[in-house]
């Protein structure tokens, strides 16, 4: 299901949902099945977009997520875990944070870094925790420029 039929599923059954910068609001909470959670959790950083009225940064939104999904996904890591970190990369791109992840890098591979030296580490090996980091990375190229 898509973010707009989920809004529009969630405004069926009866709740309200607003933006509060980065938070999502759903009023009455506590009445929310684990299911709707985890699916109003999923779409977050689309469902955000879409309540500020940006409808290309939502369809934008939700393709980068979904394609940081399932490049970690083929990377081995676990679903949870990829989808935590694609929703906070997403966030962090529509704010002003300037910091990169490894994942997002043309460099990297998964547990390994092909431009280390120019990124400032002694070895190539990179595990989950570094590669999920934020940070300011002097080798970074981007993925997307050079799509």
């Amino acid at each position: 299901m898509g973010a707009r039929e989920l809004l529009a599923q969630v405004a069926s059954a009866g709740f309200s949902v607003a933006a509060d910068g980065g938070r999502l609001i759903i009023r009455p909470a506590s009445r929310l099945t684990d299911e709707m959670r985890d699916a109003l959790r999923d779409a977050k950083p689309v469902l955000l977009a879409l309540l500020a009225g940006d409808e290309a940064r939502a369809d934008a939104d939700s393709r980068r997520y979904l394609d940081r999904v399932a490049r970690l996904q083929r990377w081995g890591w676990p679903e949870p875990d990829a989808e935590k970190l694609a929703e906070r990369l997403t966030l962090r791109d529509r704010g002003d944070d300037d910091r990169v992840s490894c994942i997002d890098c043309q460099h990297y591979r998964p547990g390994r870094c092909g431009n280390h030296r120019r990124a400032g580490i002694s070895a190539p090996d990179v595990g989950r925790d570094l590669a999920s980091m934020l940070q300011r990375c002097p080798g970074f190229t981007s993925m997307e420029s050079h799509e």
